[in-house]
């Protein structure tokens, strides 16, 4: 009896560690990056320990693209549409862009049909719609490329030719897909450029190209209340706008500095929307800041504590995971990935996690990475914001229609001022917007739903 009992015991605890290891597994994101190498770019792909942070190689990588990088430390190579499962690399040095589907259970790279994608020159960065079309990719000259299953084609007219006076190293695109800026590589002026999704068309937003007051300005973040973050890299100098039809606006006490010295490079808003943390390219730390206010009043204090040393060498790039628990700093000439616990109530950083020099190959520089975890669990959380017209007033008793990809509708009306609101929307779900006045449709938008959002503006053409 003691032998059959053991022999179950023992069953039982292998049918307990397998179901732990399975759901772990199944929890787990996955981070990606990219050497940039003019030698040949490679592609390396890891499994996130959501609980510590923690990197484990996945099976398979790194994968090489075929292709030549260029050479440089650039930080935007690397872009994921986490809807449809893609992946895309700019390989700087054949300009052209290699195209990858992801496995969302072994997070294993396989090429698309259309991949590789012929695109521009000298390309610094590339971001992807909420939807998954349209991809673009930003240098002097820039370009947007519808996607499908099958193919990728550029926009009519594109590529487009960026103003004189802006060269772009850096992008960002708001979290409905409307709108997209770049700028950063020289100069004072960054780029707006309303998207049209059903045609990828980009057309450049009223009074664009926008003087930053400084050099190099990086369009690096825009937070769920659709304000955007720009950093004038070479001042370290963080200069916050709030958007009015895609037009920024500084808030009042933009631009705010820090103690930070040397260049700054990207910047991303924790989920939570409280805390803005700065990578510095040629120091090995970044800086943390209390996002407060809102609006014009909106304040960017550096927190006690920072600046946080990452135990790499020049760290270039910044990733949180989906609830803010954890963050990535990608440090571009150790080849390296520093790995942080985060408070989201408090904003502290801890339990750093580096991995060894060089975990990313002995030459080149991490110039890109991602991160995706397609088995988050959804979370219900509100959508609120108000149906305006591009000269600002708020709509009456317009019919706001949120509709997910089962076809599952849910509409409210908005109040005399323009306000709409939706409670119990799930994260990680497609919804198609629709905006009607006396029945007929004045606008339809994606949204890519990662998180809640309390002002989500829905602009419509004057009548």
């Amino acid at each position: 009896m003691k032998i059959h009992l053991s022999r179950a015991m023992n069953f039982c605890l292998m049918l307990f560690l397998t179901i732990f290891v399975l759901a772990e597994t199944a929890s787990a994101g996955f981070l990606y990056a990219v050497n940039d190498n003019a030698a040949g770019n490679m592609i390396y792909g890891f499994s996130v320990n959501e609980s510590t942070g923690e990197l484990t190689a996945l099976a398979g990588f790194p994968i090489a693209t075929g292709f030549n990088g260029g050479g440089s430390t650039n930080l935007e190579m690397l872009a994921i549409d986490k809807l449809n499962k893609r992946l895309y690399v700019i390989n700087r040095g054949s300009d052209n862009i290699s195209a990858y589907s992801i496995d969302e259970a072994t997070g294993m790279l396989s090429l698309l049909p259309f991949s590789p994608i012929t695109s521009v020159a000298q390309q610094r960065t590339i971001k992807v719609h909420p939807s998954g079309s349209p991809l673009i990719v930003g240098a002097d000259t820039f370009a947007s490329f519808n996607i499908t299953a099958k193919a990728a084609t550029p926009a009519a007219g594109s590529p487009y030719a960026m103003p004189a006076n802006v060269s772009p190293t850096a992008s960002i695109m708001t979290h409905d897909g409307g709108y997209y800026y770049a700028g950063g590589n020289s100069g004072n002026f960054f780029a707006g450029y309303s998207i049209d999704q059903a045609t990828g068309v980009m057309t450049p937003i009223s009074g664009s190209p926008f003087d930053s007051g400084n050099a190099t300005p990086n369009p690096t973040a825009i937070d769920a209340s659709g304000r955007l973050y720009v950093i004038n890299s070479r001042q370290a100098l963080v200069r916050v706008y709030t958007l009015a039809a895609g037009v920024p606006t500084p808030v009042t006490n933009s631009p705010f500095s820090g103690t930070m010295t040397g260049f700054s490079a990207q910047g991303k808003v924790h989920p939570n929307g409280q805390f803005f943390a700065l990578s510095n390219r040629t120091r090995n730390h970044f800086f943390v800041h209390l996002i407060s206010g809102t609006g014009a009043s909106t304040e960017l204090t550096v927190m006690k504590g920072s600046p946080v040393e990452t135990g790499g060498t020049s760290s270039l790039m910044n990733e949180f995971n989906d609830d803010g628990t954890l963050f990535f700093s990608g440090n571009g000439t150790s080849r390296n990935v520093s790995s942080f616990k985060v408070d989201p109530a408090t904003g502290a950083f801890s339990d750093r996690i580096v991995q060894a020099v060089n975990t990313m190959g002995d030459a080149g520089s991490l110039t890109g990475m991602g991160y995706v975890n397609f088995a988050a669990a959804a979370q219900s959380v509100t959508v609120a914001g108000r149906v305006i017209m591009k000269n600002g007033i708020g709509v009456s008793r317009a019919l706001v229609s949120f509709t997910n990809e089962l076809g599952e509708t849910r509409s409210v009306t908005t109040n005399s001022f323009g306000h709409y609101k939706f409670e119990d929307l799930l994260t990680g779900e497609h919804y198609t917007i629709d905006v009607r006045q006396r029945r007929d449709i004045v606008l339809t938008q994606p949204l890519n739903l990662e998180g809640e959002l309390l002002d989500l503006d829905l602009t419509i053409p004057l009548n």
